[in-house]
This record gives structure tokens, C-alpha cells and sequence, in this order.
């Protein structure tokens, strides 16, 4: 047993060397067969390029309808002035927003973009009406100094429910803005060139930590309701802590290891003590 563990620990130390020589946006030889077969190479170019991309057939439309049913629900739970309009912290609250969060193309494209062992950071629903929106241009990269790290750390998800149009309030986004690995300056917030990000149902739009997006303004009835998640490297502190799901033995249970790896069941920070260094399994799989 003993020398298994050893020869399995071998295997995982030879991936892992492999796997932080990777280039930015490179992908590693575990991977591609997967990128291959969702057919997701051209929006890894984009992501890189750009800063964002649009990956088309996510998830057939009635697993949006619902999401949407879910982010309306717990968005009527909310307390406050925000009651009806949007709702946070929506991992493992609802089966519909676990589902969302470890689609393949999705899992897919997050590994390439902030690495293996990837963490959940915010889940956040919003729902726009008419009349309503407007964020001004920024970079999510909030906490992190400029420049910003070459290796991606932090990427966001916008899964609309509905599908999302320029007229129905769609994210605007500055194309190569990313290049510039920094928050915009004052003077480049205003009469600045950034188009909607047009999304059909079934469909998700995802961008970097350092592109320039803003939000826009819904000028016909109806709603835009949205599913914000972030995902970030594994060296980064998460916004938002899931750790508290591991404690429910049932939600455990039912969970799959996508996702508990999500909310950080497979985490080797902590694991040592009086008797024993870090758990080198969990090390090498990060």
C-alpha cells in the first residue's frame, strides 16, 4: 500500500511540474482532448485576444428557464431595498445554480483560464427591468495592484436567462482593453468605444480580469435576469466563502466532485499539523 501511494504520488508530482510551466491560455496535454471535443478552441484564442468570448450551446434553453425560475425565487427571499432585483451567496442554494456552475464547456474553459483547482468566488444573481442599469466601466481584478498578473486570476461568467440583446441591457466591453492590464484611468471612463456583448439562450458570455466592461441600460420590458459567476486561480482569496457547504453531510453526499473541488473540499491550505506536513495528494492535484 505504502509503495502505491508512493508511485501514485510520482504520477501526480509529473503532472503537476507540467502543469505551472504553462504558458498563459496554453493548453496542457490532460485537457486538449476536452477542449477538443467541445470544440472551445476558437474561444480560447478569443478570451486570449479579446478578453472575452461568447460560448454558443452552453446548456439546452429549459436549464436556463431554470435558472431564471431560481434567481427570481431567492431574489423575493432578499430582505431590503434589493428584494426582487437580485440575490448572492446562490451556490448550493438551489439545484439549478450547482447545475450551471460544473457545465463541461464552462468547468472547460475556467481551467484553461485560471488554472486547475480553480475556486468559486461569487455567485450572484441580478434582474433588470426596464428603465433600469447602467455600471460604470471597469476591470474585475478590484483588489489586485497593476499590473495585472499575466496568468489570468479571476474570471467571470454573465449566463443570461433570456438571452441577452443591446436593447435589453446587455454588458458592453472595450475589445483588447485587457492588453492594458490595469484598471481604466478617469479620463478613459467617459466617450470611450466598448459594444454589447449580444448573447443568445443557451448561451454564455465570459470575460477576464482585466478587460473594460460596463453595464447596460434595458430600454424594453421585460427582464434581464443574469447569473454572475466568478471563478478564481487557487492562489487567490475567493470574494465569497462555500466552505460552509462541507459541513452538510447531505449536500456532500449529493454533490459531485467538480464541484466540491469548487467550494474547496480538495484544498491543501491547512492540512498539516503536530504530526504530519501537508497532504502532499492534495498538493500535487491542485
Amino acid at each position: 500500500m505504502a509503495q502505491q501511494e508512493a508511485e501514485d504520488l510520482v504520477s501526480l508530482q509529473e503532472a503537476a511540474r507540467h502543469m505551472v510551466s504553462l504558458a498563459p491560455y496554453e493548453i496542457s496535454e490532460e485537457l486538449k482532448p476536452t477542449i477538443d471535443a467541445l470544440d472551445l478552441s476558437d474561444n480560447i484564442v478569443e478570451l486570449r485576444d479579446q478578453g472575452y468570448t461568447v460560448i454558443r450551446d452552453v446548456a439546452p434553453p429549459e436549464v436556463f428557464d431554470d435558472l431564471r425560475e431560481a434567481i427570481h425565487d431567492l431574489a423575493e427571499q432578499v430582505e431590503g431595498p434589493y428584494k426582487g432585483r437580485g440575490a448572492s451567496m446562490l451556490l448550493g442554494r438551489h439545484p439549478a445554480v450547482d447545475r450551471v456552475a460544473t457545465l463541461p464547456k464552462v468547468l472547460a474553459i475556467a481551467e484553461v483560464s485560471v488554472g486547475r483547482g480553480m475556486r468559486a468566488s461569487q455567485f450572484v444573481g441580478s434582474i433588470l427591468r426596464e428603465g433600469e442599469g447602467q455600471l460604470g466601466l471597469h476591470a474585475d481584478a478590484n483588489w489586485i495592484p497593476a499590473p495585472f498578473p499575466e496568468h489570468n486570476t479571476v474570471l467571470t461568467f454573465c449566463m443570461p436567462c433570456e438571452g441577452m440583446t443591446d436593447e435589453g441591457g446587455a454588458t458592453r466591453v472595450v475589445h483588447g482593453s485587457q492588453s492594458h492590464r490595469r484598471h481604466p484611468m478617469p479620463e478613459e471612463l467617459e466617450d470611450i468605444g466598448h459594444v454589447p456583448i449580444e448573447v443568445e439562450k443557451g448561451s454564455v458570455a465570459v470575460w477576464d480580469q482585466a478587460v473594460w466592461h460596463s453595464g447596460g441600460i434595458r430600454s424594453i420590458p421585460g427582464t434581464r435576469t443574469v447569473l454572475h459567476a466568478t471563478y478564481q486561480r487557487l492562489y487567490t482569496q475567493p470574494i465569497d466563502d462555500y466552505t460552509y457547504l462541507l459541513n452538510d453531510e447531505e449536500y456532500v453526499k449529493s454533490a459531485s466532485k467538480e464541484l466540491l473541488g469548487l467550494i474547496g473540499a480538495e484544498l491543501f491550505f491547512g492540512t498539516a499539523n503536530e504530526n504530519r506536513g501537508v497532504d502532499l495528494v492534495k498538493f500535487m492535484k491542485s
